[in-house]
């Protein structure tokens, strides 16, 4: 069920699911995205066996602080949460409709600096202020044939998979752009991406489809490199122990 960070940056993203053209014939409140958010993130819980410990409440305290501080740039303002799941296997982070983001042990471990975590975190943030998650909320009720008041029969399933070509390029950019709003290198989501590269070189499968992907992917976000510089010096990950 978890989304693998390498799996999205290294597969061709045009194949990846596309949640744009929700149907015109349903329509939500912000109140009631927030409230299918936490109806999917109870369930992500329940799935992955989530309890908190004080590590877990200590290290979702940090995400919140840093996740905050990007999303107070974020064009829809909504009560965005931000949990730790300390799985090693989940090497991603996963956005939820209503502001719900889950950030995984596999990708944290990754990271080196709070710019790379603030550029992750601007990602997500952007699937949701985009509407990108609030589209696809849509296009599940319009399947499924269900309304507002009935959330829990929502399944967790079909909010796993990326937002194809265009939505993955624009949560990039969008997201990148909060995290350099909030004083944060562009340049750690370029280091980022480029680990990602060097990981697909030494993975048999990978398709050169996909290494083309992520150096188009670098190099939109070089761009706001260069209109940064000089660049802020980047923060230790301050992950508590």
């Amino acid at each position: 069920m978890r989304v693998f960070l390498f799996v999205i940056l290294l597969c061709p993203l045009a194949t990846i699911t596309n949640a744009h053209n929700s149907p015109a014939a349903v329509a939500i409140s912000d109140a009631d995205e927030i409230r299918a958010g936490e109806v999917l993130a109870a369930k992500f819980e329940a799935v992955n066996g989530l309890t908190p410990t004080p590590q877990i409440t200590k290290i979702e305290a940090y995400l919140q602080k840093v996740g905050e501080r990007v999303a107070s740039r974020a064009q829809r303002h909504l009560p965005y949460r931000f949990y730790f799941d300390p799985a090693p296997t989940f090497k991603s982070a996963v956005a939820l409709p209503g502001g719900q983001v889950f950030v995984g042990g596999g990708i944290l471990a990754y990271m080196d600096t709070e710019d790379q975590l603030a550029a992750v975190l601007g990602h997500e943030i952007e699937h949701i202020a985009l509407s990108q998650c609030r589209e696809r909320l849509l296009q599940e009720m319009s399947r499924k044939h269900i309304s507002a008041a009935e959330f829990q029969k929502l399944d967790l399933d079909p909010f796993m998979p990326g937002y194809g070509h265009d939505g993955e390029f624009a949560a990039d950019r969008e997201g990148v752009k909060l995290a350099m709003e909030a004083g944060y290198s562009a340049n750690a989501a370029v280091r980022l991406l480029q680990m990602f590269v060097l990981m697909g070189q030494q993975m048999p499968n990978t398709s050169s489809e996909a290494k083309s992907n992520l150096e188009a992917r670098i190099a939109q976000i070089q761009t706001l490199v260069e209109s940064q510089k000089p660049l802020p010096a980047e923060k230790p990950l301050a992950l508590p122990q």
